[in-house]
């Protein structure tokens, strides 16, 4: 819960920033947007009360989601910024290649 309210309160203060540089004119819209990113945490934690006992089938489609997200994420926000500032691309391509092995080689382990 430590670990979710830090970071909470750091995302939220880097989203208030951009929010009032991409909306400067437009505080009703600022604060509506960051009421709804404030909400998405407590009706996160609902909802994955809700589907605790849900059955198997409903732990992997959210498994899936929360997954996928941070591929998605990782692949058009963070690794097209990196490989698009020039210097050490071999080595990040290196290191790239590295983590997605790895990633792979835990799909491998017995009983995980």
């Amino acid at each position: 819960m430590l670990a979710i309210f830090i970071h909470k309160g750091a995302a939220s203060s880097a989203l208030g920033i951009s929010l009032v540089k991409a909306f400067p004119n437009d505080f009703r819209m600022v604060r509506w947007l960051i009421f709804t990113f404030s909400m998405a945490t407590p009706i996160g934690i609902a909802i994955g009360i809700l589907a605790s006992g849900a059955g198997e089938i409903i732990d992997v489609i959210f498994s899936s989601l929360a997954a996928g997200t941070f591929v998605y994420i990782g692949c058009t926000e963070i690794i097209v910024s990196e490989f698009s500032v020039p210097g050490n691309r071999w080595l990040k391509l290196l290191f790239f290649l590295l983590g997605a092995a790895i990633i792979i080689l835990l799909f491998f382990i017995p009983g995980a």
